[in-house]
């Protein structure tokens, strides 16, 4: 295990801090990642973990907001089991070139925010952080073209299925489609946050949705979305 503990300064960003847990097998995108996240102004504490039964205790005894793993990762049972059994651990998984052209690769990696590995800079990891902290998911925007498209085309190979939303989780489904966050939701709507989470857990589970990603997808298959 290697923790990084960012330095202290001035940021007048810094009102989002959280704790980073990194399980990267790759040797070259791991040290990457240890040299960037330091000096990340979100980032109060990096550690990294090079084995999955060091990840479960460290989950277990302390407190994490972020889990950074990578698509070529040989543990991605794990990855999926660690998701469901940390209550609010966000993860975000960098796609290798390879996975981001595979139509099945974010179905086989579910996770709340995605980036490409080409693409991975300090200025866009620490964008794809506060978007997490923020409840929003990151994702590139070629990605997300290319997984939308995916959907309208294979649209006709869905089992019918009817899913039965009330007129709100159709609003809060149209604003996730636009990329808001529960923030931004709650104001748009005029309700609480909390109640935004709420819904939004109410049209993952309807839809049989891991993420928000999940989410949109089925949608459009089931022509939920115009």
């Amino acid at each position: 295990m290697t923790e990084t503990q960012a330095t202290p300064g001035t940021d007048e960003r810094t009102e989002v801090r959280l704790a980073v847990a990194v399980h990267v097998e790759a040797e070259l995108l791991r040290l990457g990642l240890q040299a960037m996240l330091p000096g990340l102004g979100c980032v109060e504490r990096a550690e990294e973990f090079g084995h999955t039964e060091a990840l479960d205790r460290a989950l277990a005894e302390h407190r994490f907001h972020v889990l950074i793993l990578s698509s070529s990762n040989s543990g991605h049972t794990t990855a999926g089991r660690l998701r469901h059994t940390q209550p609010g651990l966000r993860t975000l998984v960098v796609l290798d070139p390879a996975d981001a052209e595979s139509h099945g690769a974010l179905a086989r990696l579910p996770a709340d925010g995605y980036l490409l590995r080409e693409e991975l800079t300090a200025a866009a990891l620490d964008r794809a952080l506060r978007q997490l902290a923020a409840d929003e998911m990151p994702m590139p925007l070629r990605l997300g073209r290319r997984l939308l498209s995916h959907a309208g085309e294979s649209a006709h190979l869905l089992p019918a299925r009817t899913v039965r939303l009330t007129a709100r989780e159709h609003q809060v489904l149209d604003l996730l489609v636009a990329g808001l966050s529960n923030k931004q939701i709650a104001r748009r709507l005029r309700i609480s946050e909390h109640g935004v989470k709420r819904l939004v857990s109410s049209v993952l589970l309807k839809l049989g949705a891991a993420n928000r990603t999940a989410a949109v997808v089925t949608a459009i298959k089931l022509g939920l979305i115009d």
